[in-house]
């Protein structure tokens, strides 16, 4: 009889996971068919794509103004949101003497070179000047990079110590996914506050344009670049330690060019090609859904944590890393 006796408190925490699984569900299912109904009805917008008529691959802009106002301005702006990223990460040195933080924020401008083969691919054009202010940093790969997309990466270290110093609270597994949320939410403001600047343009067929100029697929990659660089850093914070903490410098990079390898390719098919709309559109939700298992296996084999048992909180004085998953006993938030 002992051997089918079952515990009252794991059946209703199984019970949350279902109904958390079933609103996961709901809420994707939602967000699918808004999409549908606003791409149908801006339609449009995938006609005036322009293909090469050699290689049929979609035309990069011949011509577009460098802006040299809102080129400064976003430099500057972003400079200082990637200096308070630093500035977080030597706090939180000082605190606990704990270096990963410092060491994702200056990756992060890194990432700029790992952007221009994402631009390639992705259909994405910077406007530059060699004779402006700030209008020409490097050239690689024919593709010529202004100086305000480094600062722009370099943005990206605040919202990588922000989730790096939720995940150093242990707190429970929901509230990683509203850090994640909240990464997402910030960098859709972001680039629709930059492309509204003329600061590039996404040029192709692109799918999930839902607001004005962004292509939602994107957030399928960017924020997940940056979350799975946390991590790492976070799950493997007592190797790189001393020395070894100059191991993290190529880490953001590295682990952009993943979430792109991870979840892209559906879109960048979408992108590089004159499909009708519903394809395109349906291309565009396959990259949603591969970056969603690109979290949740981040959250599962990472992390270690079941993605669904939003209440979870890894037990005091315990290596949260060798719980194991299978076995725990849930614990109330």
């Amino acid at each position: 009889m002992s051997a089918l006796t079952t515990d009252p408190a794991e059946g209703i925490q199984g019970k949350k996971r279902w109904s958390a699984r079933w609103v996961a569900f709901g809420a994707a299912t939602l967000f699918v068919v808004v999409s549908l109904i606003i791409t149908k009805q801006d339609n449009n917008r995938l006609s005036e794509t322009s293909m090469d008529d050699h290689f049929n691959l979609p035309m990069k802009p011949l011509y577009e103004p460098y802006l040299v106002g809102n080129n400064v301005i976003a430099t500057i702006l972003m400079t200082l949101l990637g200096l308070s990223g630093v500035a977080m990460g030597v706090a939180f040195y000082r605190r606990t003497r704990d270096i990963v933080p410092l060491m994702l924020a200056i990756s992060a401008p890194l990432v700029v070179f790992t952007e221009v083969f994402l631009d390639i691919m992705g259909a994405v054009y910077f406007p530059w000047s060699d004779t402006e202010f700030l209008g020409h940093a490097f050239t690689l790969m024919g593709r010529q990079m202004p100086w305000w997309i480094v600062a722009a990466w370099f943005g990206y270290a605040a919202l990588g110590a922000f989730e790096y110093a939720t995940l150093a609270k242990k707190p429970p597994t929901k509230h990683i996914w509203f850090a994640f949320g909240g990464l997402v939410v910030a960098a859709i403001i972001f680039e629709e506050i930059l492309l509204s600047m003329g600061l590039y343009h996404y040029y192709g067929n692109h799918p999930l344009v839902l607001v004005r100029e962004l292509p939602w697929w994107w957030e399928a990659c960017n924020p997940l670049g940056v979350t799975l660089a946390v991590a790492l850093g976070y799950r493997l914070r007592s190797y790189f330690t001393g020395v070894r903490a100059l191991l993290l410098l190529p880490i953001m990079p590295i682990t952009m060019a993943a979430a792109y390898g991870f979840a892209a390719l559906p879109g960048w098919i979408a992108v590089n090609s004159d499909y009708p709309w519903l394809p395109t559109q349906l291309l565009g939700f396959a990259s949603i859904a591969l970056g969603f298992a690109h979290f949740y296996l981040i959250l599962r084999v990472i992390l270690n944590r079941d993605p669904f048992d939003f209440n979870y909180v890894p037990p005091e004085g315990e290596d949260e890393f060798r719980v194991d998953i299978s076995k725990r006993k849930n614990q109330p938030a």
